[in-house]
């Protein structure tokens, strides 16, 4: 979801494939624009009128369709996108969202926060893995949402104070990461929460470290852009999952969330827990850095003083960018 920043040395600009924020005179309608509609057009009504064992295989169309059509809107008005520029990436991006998903069910057989109301097909190992395949759009939807949302928000011109943050202080980040992973297994129904958070806190230290793209670097730097324009997007992305989820005629999840099941609902989610999907898209865009990192434009450390707005100099000699507009 992340990592897509512009890296100026030696006075030269280098694109490293951020999506412009100015409308190019050539830019046209794609194909995406085409197929992305009709997929949801066809997928959307029969996922919420569709019974049955097989009502499940609607979820990877229509989410598709979703996809494909914010990646033409992007495209429109950039002229780029990731499915036209980048579309290794975006095919890589599939099978790392499926491993993300195994996780959290996995994790969800001890803390019990979903279960969905579906035919059952498979035993529970195999349906885990039948929905790693239904949630392989997860990054893609997060990708692509925050490439739409990204004008809007403008990252590279919401700067506040510093974090402060010693190497001590990184390495705190990250133990508590690990603690975030232990502690839910121990205690799920107390703390089932911290494991939103554990891939951000593991994670982006480590990218801090190789140099890659990371919301504590930027924190550091104070330039808070990425992480209000990541935590819009993981909202927007929730409301459409649980929007979607909520019409579904024959399969859809429901939660069990102590502590905040007793509270006014948007669909099928407590209010409070669509405050998850922010730490969500904070843990999705450090994974994808760390795991695609060789795809991604290295920035050196990102903690070092800032000098003057368009950045700071690293010690290469180039100068780092404010955030990932690549104007």
């Amino acid at each position: 979801m992340g990592g897509l920043v512009g890296v100026r040395c030696g006075g030269a600009a280098h694109d490293t494939g951020a999506m412009s924020t100015v409308l190019p005179s050539t830019a046209r309608p794609g194909w995406q624009l085409v197929v992305g509609p009709v997929l949801i057009a066809v997928a959307w009504p029969a996922y919420w009128t569709v019974t049955g064992r097989y009502s499940e295989d609607l979820f990877l169309p229509l989410w598709l369709g979703y996809v494909i059509t914010v990646d033409g809107l992007v495209r429109l008005r950039t002229g780029t996108s990731l499915l036209t520029a980048r579309p290794r990436l975006f095919l890589l991006l599939l099978p790392l969202s499926s491993a993300l998903w195994v996780f959290y069910e996995l994790y969800n057989h001890v803390l019990g926060n979903w279960r969905y109301l579906a035919s059952a097909r498979h035993g529970r190992l195999l349906w885990d893995l039948v929905q790693a395949v239904h949630f392989s759009t997860v990054i893609p939807v997060l990708w692509e949402t925050r490439d739409l949302l990204r004008p809007l928000v403008r990252p590279a011109r919401v700067r506040g104070r510093r974090l402060p943050l010693s190497r001590a202080g990184e390495r705190a980040v990250c133990a508590a990461g690990v603690l975030a992973l232990v502690v839910p297994l121990l205690a799920p129904r107390q703390t089932y929460p911290l494991l939103w958070c554990a891939l951000f806190l593991l994670l982006d230290p480590v990218n801090l470290w190789r140099g890659r793209p990371s919301l504590l670097g930027d924190a550091a730097a104070g330039r808070w852009g990425e992480a209000v324009l990541l935590a819009l997007t993981g909202l927007v992305g929730g409301f459409f999952w649980e929007f979607w989820n909520s019409g579904s005629a024959g399969y859809r999840w429901v939660y069990d969330t102590p502590g905040v099941n007793g509270w006014p609902h948007l669909f099928e989610m407590p209010l409070p827990g669509y405050l998850g999907y922010v730490p969500f898209a904070f843990s999705v865009h450090a994974l994808t850095v760390l795991a695609l990192g060789p795809l991604l434009p290295a920035t050196g450390r990102r903690r070092a003083a800032t000098g003057p707005a368009t950045g700071s100099v690293s010690r290469s000699g180039c100068e780092e960018p404010v955030g990932g507009e690549g104007q």
